[in-house]
């Protein structure tokens, strides 16, 4: 089986070996969507993208400075108001 690497630009983390060498996704792009994925727009996307993609650990400034920023972002604050005291959602 071929092996994948990531996109220039990525660094080759332990996450990126482990799940992403089975396919070849970026073979059908026509770009690197990399620094798209990391805009602070969505944290969440963001965090994910730091973890998971380019596999930077969670002690790293910058992934602990994302996981921070999903607890502060509008639209979960606005859902988490949502919750019941018990733990869910809905009547």
């Amino acid at each position: 089986m071929p092996t994948s690497r990531p996109p220039n630009g990525m660094r080759a983390g332990r996450r990126w070996t482990s799940r992403m060498s089975r396919q070849r996704w970026d073979q059908f792009l026509k770009g690197n969507p990399i620094d798209w994925l990391l805009e602070e727009e969505n944290p969440s996307v963001r965090y994910f993208t730091l973890i998971d993609i380019l596999g930077e650990p969670q002690d790293r400034p910058e992934v602990k400075s994302a996981r921070k920023a999903i607890g502060e972002w509008e639209l979960v604050r606005q859902a988490l108001a949502l919750q019941a005291p018990e733990g869910y959602w809905g009547d």
